[in-house]
């Protein structure tokens, strides 16, 4: 099925088998991930300024975060999420002219522990609840999602982890270990992501159904199509309930 772009109206989409559960990324797809990253960078970067770091800094060292913990992800043996997190701050702040200490894997934690959703993604699942049980397949680690969970504030029915499967996406593992946690086969979810690596090639290669939330107008990979396009949640229940 060729990919729909929704800025308004009422879209078909075509769901059959309908899905029993519908799965969705966490970090970025329901929850201002960039904005916690840029917010910890900053409060990391001023212990070692004594001072404010300027924006321009905070948001460089932040896209250094993202990126190389999706590095140290697809590096095997596979290491748990704290490690990654360590691993990324240390080579972000040595980047930067600083020496990473115990006290800044604190910050960081306690900054990406609890991160707040996106405006429109509390009455989107709560109103796609009212048909289908709801899931996350996450590439973190069980302690550090519960905050962000609870921050969203609509009750969720599975959440599965790296932690969990020992894997992190896209490797095939995690989406099987989720689904057979959920008791579903890959033709009865559809998954709700804003990765395109991490999300959309997976759901390609395993032929599960899938609707991208482009939040930042990037230029779609072809390879990856997904079957729908979004901007955000707000148009995802008028795109997947019935009536």
């Amino acid at each position: 099925m060729a990919p729909r772009h929704v800025a308004g109206g009422r879209p078909i989409l075509t769901l059959d088998p309908p899905p029993k559960v519908i799965t969705f990324d966490c970090y970025g797809t329901l929850v201002r991930w960039p904005d916690a990253m840029r917010q910890a960078a900053a409060a990391i970067l001023a212990r070692h300024l004594g001072a404010a770091a300027p924006p321009g800094q905070a948001a460089a060292m932040a896209e250094r975060l993202r990126a190389v913990a999706g590095e140290e992800q697809q590096r095997p043996p596979f290491r748990a999420y704290p490690a990654i997190l360590q691993a990324s701050l240390t080579q972000a702040l040595a980047e930067a002219g600083h020496a990473a200490t115990p006290d800044d894997l604190v910050l960081l934690r306690s900054i990406l522990g609890r991160i707040a959703p996106h405006p429109e993604v509390p009455a989107a699942l709560a109103r796609l609840r009212t048909r289908y049980r709801i899931g996350i397949i996450s590439n973190t680690d069980d302690e550090l999602i519960a905050g962000t969970v609870a921050a969203i504030g609509t009750p969720v029915d599975f959440v599965v982890t790296a932690q969990q499967a020992r894997a992190y996406k896209p490797d095939h593992r995690l989406f099987l270990h989720a689904h057979a946690g959920m008791g579903v086969a890959k033709e009865e979810t559809i998954h709700v992501g804003m990765g395109q690596f991490t999300d959309l090639k997976v759901c390609r290669e395993l032929g599960i159904r899938s609707v991208w939330i482009d939040r930042d107008s990037e230029a779609l990979d072809p390879a990856w199509q997904p079957d729908a396009v979004l901007q955000d949640l707000a148009g995802l229940p008028a795109l997947l309930l019935p009536g």
